[in-house]
């Protein structure tokens, strides 16, 4: 069947006004402006996604789409490290590898045109074909990223003590399983899975993008809640007072 690209096309748009709600929405802007950027890079794929298909020999527009998505993991860590706020500061190690990493495969990406040879187009789902040792490479890579992104978040929830806290990376770690776990099962059920993977995480990654939306909202709300006033100077205080002469 001929590719469609409406559901990218729509949910392209819906990442793109969610990006620029995360953007200007008041709360903690250590916490929006990496969530920013991860609605920024799902819409980017499917506009990547909607251009590939659109001129398929063209490895331009599928070469930006696995450019684009290169950079979901690592941005995806640094938000886990900002919401955990370690104790133990080498836990920066995890993210600042995963941008290391990113780079070199952005790098391999724009430079090896053998890293992504073909696409092909069949109702919703692009196909991608890539040669080794790029494939395998890429796939260790991401998908290992993804694993220390869900274990990673499990046990931060486990010793957060705000529950605002535990409720992003709650939020956070449903999102990336709620991508995952249906690309893994769409994988399974096809008869020729080959190459559809990314294609698949990316259109499943609107559960993603609604639970960063959860944060979104959750930080709004928290900006907005009144501070305790200091306890006024005229109360009366909680001991009795002298008799006067």
């Amino acid at each position: 069947m001929a590719y469609s690209p409406i559901l990218a096309i729509a949910t392209g748009i819906f990442e793109s006004f969610a990006a620029l709600a995360a953007l200007f929405s008041p709360g903690r802007k250590r916490i929006l402006y990496p969530v920013t950027l991860l609605f920024l890079i799902l819409a980017g794929y499917q506009f990547s996604e909607v251009a590939v298909c659109a001129h398929p020999g063209n490895l331009l527009f599928t070469r930006l789409a696995f450019f684009d998505i290169t950079w979901l993991p690592a941005i995806g860590l640094w938000l886990v490290y900002i919401l955990n706020e370690p104790k133990k500061r080498w836990l920066k190690i995890f993210p600042l590898a995963y941008f290391a990493a990113a780079l070199v495969f952005a790098v391999w990406i724009a430079v090896d045109p053998n890293s992504v040879t073909m696409s092909v187009c069949q109702v919703v789902i692009a196909r991608y074909s890539s040669l080794e040792p790029f494939n395998l490479a890429y796939g260790i890579f991401y998908q290992f990223g993804l694993a220390v992104f869900i274990f990673w978040a499990a046990a931060a929830m486990a010793g957060a003590d705000d529950p605002i806290i535990r409720k992003h990376l709650a939020n956070l770690q449903t999102g990336v399983l709620g991508f995952l776990l249906p690309s893994f099962l769409l994988r399974m059920l096809l008869h020729e899975p080959r190459g559809i993977m990314p294609s698949a995480m990316c259109h499943f990654a609107l559960i993603l993008a609604v639970s960063l939306c959860a944060v979104v909202i959750r930080e709004r709300r928290l900006s907005r809640r009144p501070e305790k006033a200091p306890p006024s100077s005229s109360a009366e205080p909680p001991w009795p007072q002298p008799a006067g002469p």
